[in-house]
């Protein structure tokens, strides 16, 4: 397997875009079914430029790290509204 993706900075944009678009669902309150469409339509792009510009590997690894860190970031939303929540009833 050829990983000489790693050291082309196109590659990186890309994935910083991939991870952008996996991320902005996390901060849309409430969830609307029209910015996650495009979105969603934004990853895609995204990858099939990967996929376009280097290899099936590299697509792969920028479709796992961005949806990785779009979970992350899912998650880390999630966290501080409840401790923001928390503490709002908590001083009420």
């Amino acid at each position: 397997m050829n990983n000489s993706f790693f050291l082309d900075i196109t590659w990186w944009f890309l994935l910083g875009a991939a991870f952008a678009a996996a991320a902005i669902p996390s901060f849309i309150r409430p969830f609307r079914p029209l910015p996650l469409f495009f979105s969603a339509c934004f990853w895609c792009v995204a990858i099939a430029f990967v996929w376009t510009r280097h290899d099936t590997a590299a697509a792969l690894a920028a479709s796992v790290l961005s949806i990785a860190g779009g979970i992350i970031v899912f998650l880390l939303a999630i966290f501080f509204s409840g401790l923001d929540l928390m503490a709002k009833k908590r001083y009420r």
